[in-house]
């Protein structure tokens, strides 16, 4: 696996990573500055207060933590996060027996439909974390056309069901305005499959429709079908983002002012971000960006851990937006491990047991 996070503490001795390791749990626990006397009385350091108060004045020295205004504790800064993360990053081969057994059996329930796959193990990264999910659906654009098919069905409604290489299937409806026959419909179903059928989705929407379109503006009925069917292509082509997240995500003391909850639904509601930062690492496994390397200032409080899953070699991004107070030790494996799983079984279509690697 790669990462963007530097091996760093190399300067640090043995007993300044124990202190560093012990500041940063109490934080992860407490949302409290951490002081000399809680670190004596919580954990075995066999150190008086006045000798973990140098060695904190230390690690503050070489950026690893700091003092938040007038309190007398400490808290960690991006640079303990990251020491904290390397430290334990051997752990992603101990995720809990129950959360894999409870992934894989989400991935069997629902491995006919790749949307319905998609959206369980969503909402249950959220359900897990305590924090957001995030998804972005498999990159369509790349995708090759098998057909398309358009059907009568009920409430004088069209189906429209967009099928590409490999078994991926999109469904649409349109309003049947012009009441076409189902003879109608088959006509104008081999009128555009045999122009658009093998082609990549990107190059049916910028130019085959187009073509498409002119040859039919004589045929008003035609041209306005062909037009509601490139919209869908449209849509198709699009990236899509998702959030999903638990009521108690809120609740943190990160989100203690109506000011940075409204903050956090611009930065969510602003995907283009997203999808840039996805396409960015697309090269990574998983990547793990903190506070200002996510984008702005306004990302201070948070981290963003995402990883990137294949179906049929077509490239998609799942993770987490939360805090950087969140369990570490389970999120990033977890990641990991559902962008192999969703990634297993579109690919072999069958989930494939857990190995430690």
């Amino acid at each position: 696996m790669q990462n963007n996070i530097d091996h760093i503490a190399n300067s640090l001795t043995d007993r300044q990573k124990k202190l560093l390791r012990a500041i940063i749990l109490e934080y992860l626990k407490n949302a409290q500055a951490v002081g000399s006397k809680v670190l004596a009385s919580g954990y075995d350091f066999d150190l008086s207060p006045a000798t973990i108060r140098n060695e904190m004045a230390v690690l503050a020295e070489k950026g690893y933590i700091e003092q938040p205004h007038t309190s007398a504790g400490r808290t960690p800064t991006e640079k303990g996060y990251k020491f904290y993360i390397n430290d334990i990053i051997d752990f992603d081969k101990n995720i809990p027996e129950q959360k894999i057994k409870l992934m894989q059996q989400l991935l069997s329930e629902n491995y006919q439909s790749l949307d319905r796959m998609l959206s369980a193990i969503h909402r249950f990264l959220a359900k897990i974390s305590g924090q957001l999910s995030i998804i972005a659906e498999p990159d369509y654009s790349l995708g090759i056309l098998r057909s398309l098919q358009i059907f009568n069905i009920e409430d004088n409604k069209l189906l429209i069901v967009v099928n590409l290489e490999g078994g991926i299937e999109k469904t649409f409806t349109l309003h049947n305005t012009y009441s076409l026959s189902d003879a109608q419909i088959n006509a104008l179903n081999r009128y555009i499959n045999t122009r658009i059928s093998g082609k990549p989705i990107h190059k049916i929407e910028k130019t085959v429709f187009n073509d498409l379109i002119l040859d039919a503006q004589k045929e008003s009925f035609l041209f306005d079908i062909l037009s509601e069917i490139r919209k869908i292509i449209q849509q198709v082509k699009q990236y899509n983002i998702r959030f999903e997240g638990e009521v108690g995500f809120i609740n943190q003391p990160e989100f203690n002012s109506q000011e940075k909850i409204v903050q956090l639904l611009k930065i969510i509601d602003n995907k283009k971000d997203f999808l840039n930062i996805f396409q960015q690492y697309a090269t990574e496994d998983y990547t793990i960006l903190m506070g200002d390397e996510i984008r702005g200032n306004e990302f201070t409080d948070l981290v963003l851990i995402f990883g990137r899953y294949r179906v049929m070699d077509l490239p998609g991004f799942i993770g987490i937006l939360g805090t950087k107070r969140m369990d570490y030790r389970e999120n990033i494996p977890m990641i990991c491990f559902a962008t192999r799983m969703i990634t297993e079984m579109t690919t072999k279509g069958t989930v494939m047991p857990y190995r430690a690697v």
